[in-house]
């Protein structure tokens, strides 16, 4: 195999023929082109999906949750079971919370909203919270009873800023018929951003106390929010403790109970994006092969002659086999270097692009007098997307994706690989 490599690296060199030289150039940018956006998807997308999973387990849904089916047990119990939870092993945090829908509104705008009545204390005592969502105005304030903090999508919905006043309407029920409405008067004490408008846009935060007295028990739900150490390893063994610190009244949920929908939506929508961006790899394996075919026409005599100084047919079939190897290898350094330096800096490669199509736009705007939204034009809407993708390196999945660059190179010289063996010297040489 010696004079295989020796052969087959002669001809990746484009050695004595320039015509082979832009064949094989153009087989090895092919194959890193196609997985520029193979790397890019993968590693864009993890990050994407770990970072909105991340504010669902940390900012909404807790990584558990304990739900009580009985309506008669009192907030009392509650803080007792609380108590019970943060004393299990593997439990950081366990707080009582009350969420329910409620209408909010300021003297120019309202809206649909959850409220969530939390304990004062959650920012301080809440690592997580801290971590992915940001005060955009003013602090996460509830130690008084008036006090609201709001999302930023709902601030901009209600023209409010810090030290404005909101109300919230909630009703009770008096029968089984009838509710009774009723308005609570707030003060915002902080804007905040979780960085995805899909949350931004959703929640109120209100003291605990307030909520318990504004929030009847038939139009809203009592849960012990709780987080663990290790929220991807511990949930199952965990909920096992929780049954039995926790009465058979209470329901246990993980973080994917809660969001499963959401979670297998995502994992679809990329598995699908990878499988279409690895059909562009197969492709690229279209232009591998014509090259080796165009390089076996051409040295066609050479082959010949090969075989008449003694090389096998085997020997012949190697040459190629090795050559569409190293196509493939250079190509996969390449195109997984370039993948990982688009990765890494795809928001300034967005914003760009964005300034730039936002830029010809007005230019074309202003030439043909057309009238302005006002909205910039942008790639990923942050209604659905996060403002800031975070990447995410895998090594595993570049291997993987390099290796399979590697099988599909080698797959398309396994045919010019065999046609080359049975050339029959006798019959090339007589012609020439």
């Amino acid at each position: 195999m010696k004079n295989s490599f020796l052969i087959a690296g002669r001809y990746l060199a484009g050695t004595g023929s320039g015509g082979s030289l832009r064949r094989i150039r153009g087989a090895v940018v092919s194959v890193a082109l196609s997985l520029i956006p193979l790397i890019v998807v993968m590693e864009v997308s993890d990050g994407m999906i770990q970072g909105i999973t991340a504010r669902y387990l940390e900012l909404g849904t807790y990584h558990l949750q304990a739900i009580s089916a009985r309506d008669r047990d009192t907030e009392t119990q509650d803080d007792d079971f609380v108590l019970r939870v943060r004393k299990l092993p593997g439990v950081s945090l366990a707080v009582r919370e009350r969420q329910g829908v409620a209408l909010v509104y300021s003297k120019q705008g309202r809206g649909g909203v959850t409220i969530r009545a939390v304990p004062s204390g959650l920012w301080e005592n809440d690592p997580g919270l801290r971590q992915y969502m940001e005060i955009r105005s003013g602090a996460f304030d509830l130690s008084t009873a008036d006090s609201a903090v709001v999302g930023a999508e709902i601030a901009s919905r209600l023209h409010v800023q810090v030290g404005d006043e909101i109300k919230i309407l909630t009703t009770r029920s008096l029968s089984q018929d009838s509710l009774m409405p009723r308005v609570s008067t707030f003060t915002v004490r902080g804007i905040v951003s979780t960085g995805y408008q899909e949350l931004d846009k959703l929640w109120i935060y209100i003291p605990l106390e307030r909520g318990d007295r504004i929030m009847s028990r038939e139009t809203s739900r009592r849960l012990i929010g709780i987080k663990v150490e290790k929220p991807f390893e511990l949930p199952g063994r965990m909920t096992y403790n929780l049954r039995g610190v926790l009465p058979p009244s209470f329901r246990i949920f993980t973080w994917n109970d809660l969001e499963y929908a959401q979670y297998v939506s995502f994992r679809t929508t990329r598995y699908l994006l990878i499988f279409i961006m690895a059909l562009i790899i197969c492709v690229a394996a279209v232009n591998i092969f014509s090259a080796l075919v165009m390089i076996q026409i051409e040295k066609r005599e050479e082959i010949a002659i090969l075989k008449s100084l003694g090389m096998s047919g085997a020997e012949i079939s190697g040459i190629f086999i090795i050559l569409g190897l190293l196509v493939g290898c250079v190509g996969a350094f390449l195109g997984v270097a370039a993948g990982l330096a688009l990765s890494v800096s795809i928001n300034e490669v967005i914003a760009g692009v964005e300034t730039l199509i936002n830029g010809v736009w007005d230019i074309l705007r202003r030439l043909l007098f057309l009238s302005d939204n006002g909205d910039p034009i942008r790639i990923f809407n942050p209604d659905f997307y996060l403002e800031h993708i975070p990447v995410t390196i895998k090594l595993e999945e570049l291997a993987l994706a390099a290796g399979f660059s590697l099988l599909v190179a080698l797959f398309a010289a396994w045919i010019p690989s065999r046609n080359a063996g049975k050339i029959r010297p006798l019959e090339v040489l007589r012609k020439h």
